[in-house]
């Protein structure tokens, strides 16, 4: 039997799919009256995968306002009702899910040539609160969920769906969402259909959704920039996950830092920056030194790690001063919300926290000798040792330990990203003193002697 369903073509009759990909709303309302009808068929699934992108025209900037409309749904109409009241989720939500439910139900059909970015014949806001509904009505009913595949919304989360992600991960409702909830992934999104962009993301909002989820173990993120962003708060060692990866992104070592600092045990960690462009064009800034002061919290437990940064490290920006971390400001404790912020500093890991001197770090990540359970480390040669000059001939400035003596004393998988024989002698000096010294530890490459 197939494990993979996708809701955009009419459904005859359905099947306890393990794998469903959900994208046309016209076509998901059978699937929800289903579901309501028959859980033990939502229950199969194990994974989800939501991409509305018929929705992408929508602004969901607040809750719809009270127009008047039909009070029929019809039967459908009503099972999909009467589940929304029973989740819980406060009157003011429940009204406004109500609201949107009746505006889908007595609409016109989207005609079947729309294409996104046409301008609706319904409010404006209608296809991006209904999938935020559905999206709702859905992941209530997968108990047994345990990968969310979630694209990056242009316009971002509906109103509807953040505020179940908040209560699930809080456990504020008497039937939370998402309990089972291992991996999260955000799949590329595009700004205004433009696939060389990166999609917007506010990182530390999605990391809101599910940190605390008792069973979360991975959050991965794909092609997304931080842009304009509203929420720069997050209380340190809070997040139930183990494993972070964020790739072709375009974020700055102030924001990778305060994300590194999430986790309570970070046990995997995998960074790439660069593969498409800014909206406003750039690259952003990352210091090498900023992001091992923040991977210094974890280097009891961290056991691989993939650093590929160098595209952004420069003489340039590591000349730029670090600061400690500020005092949480008013008003970013406000954007994060009082009661969650409050709940997260009461379940907080509490740990010794030592802040070593930057001047140990140099223009580098610093020294992961006291990394001992570090197995797997795979980073850019500038990463590690400190950029080059501005010719590119040699370092820009000497690193304050030496290569060999700086790596995790268990390693046991070694790869140095952007590394070229003679491209530059201080390099050289390094890598060719390492290999003298740990040259009989070094397993020989198949098919070819070690140069």
């Amino acid at each position: 039997m197939s494990t993979k369903s996708s809701v955009s073509s009419p459904l005859v009759q359905q099947t306890a799919w393990q794998r469903l990909c959900v994208s046309d709303l016209d076509r998901l309302y059978p699937l929800l009256t289903a579901y309501i009808q028959q859980p033990s068929l939502a229950e199969s699934v194990t994974e989800l995968v939501m991409d509305f992108s018929s929705a992408e025209h929508s602004w969901p900037n607040d809750y719809p306002p009270d127009e008047p409309v039909e009070s029929s749904l019809g039967v459908a109409g009503d099972l999909v009702r009467e589940h929304v009241c029973s989740l819980g989720l406060g009157d003011r939500e429940t009204k406004a899910m109500l609201h949107v439910l009746r505006l889908w139900t007595n609409r016109r059909e989207t005609p079947r040539d729309w294409q996104p970015g046409d301008v609706p014949s319904e409010p404006h806001y209608l296809h991006g609160e209904f999938a935020g509904l559905a999206a709702v009505v859905l992941l209530s009913l997968c108990k047994n969920l345990s990968t969310l595949h979630i694209a990056q919304p242009m316009s971002g989360f509906s109103l509807i769906l953040e505020d179940y992600f908040l209560k699930s991960n809080y456990g504020l409702l008497q039937a939370p969402g998402l309990q089972n909830l291992r991996k999260v992934k955000v799949l590329p999104g595009a700004w205004w259909n433009a696939e060389t962009v990166y999609g917007q993301l506010e990182f530390l909002r999605l990391f809101q959704y599910f940190h605390r989820l008792p069973a979360i173990n991975a959050i991965s993120i794909d092609s997304c920039q931080e842009y304009q962003s509203y929420h720069n708060a997050f209380i340190p060692r809070t997040g139930n996950m183990k494993t972070l990866k964020l790739e072709h992104v375009d974020i700055d070592d102030s924001l990778l830092g305060l994300l590194i600092s999430i986790p309570k045990v970070l046990v995997e960690l995998k960074v790439s920056l660069g593969g498409k462009e800014h909206i406003d064009g750039g690259l952003p800034t990352t210091r090498p030194q900023s992001i091992g002061r923040a991977l210094g919290q974890h280097k009891e437990t961290l056991a691989a790690l993939d650093l590929d940064l160098d595209l952004c490290v420069s003489e340039f920006v590591c000349k730029g001063e670090v600061r400690d971390d500020p005092d949480d400001e008013d008003s970013d404790i406000e954007t994060f919300g009082r009661d969650y912020y409050k709940m997260d500093q009461e379940t907080r890991l509490l740990v010794q926290k030592t802040l070593i001197a930057l001047e140990s770090y140099g223009w580098t990540i610093g020294s992961l000798h006291d990394f001992t359970s570090l197995t797997h480390l795979s980073i850019g040669i500038y990463t590690l040792l400190g950029p080059p000059d501005s010719r590119g001939e040699q370092l820009a400035h000497q690193p304050p330990f030496r290569l060999v003596d700086a790596l995790p004393p268990n390693l046991e998988f070694f790869c140095l990203y952007g590394y070229k024989k003679g491209g530059n002698p201080d390099v050289d000096e390094h890598v060719n003193e390492f290999i003298n010294k740990k040259g009989s530890e070094i397993p020989k490459p198949e098919g070819g002697e070690r140069d």
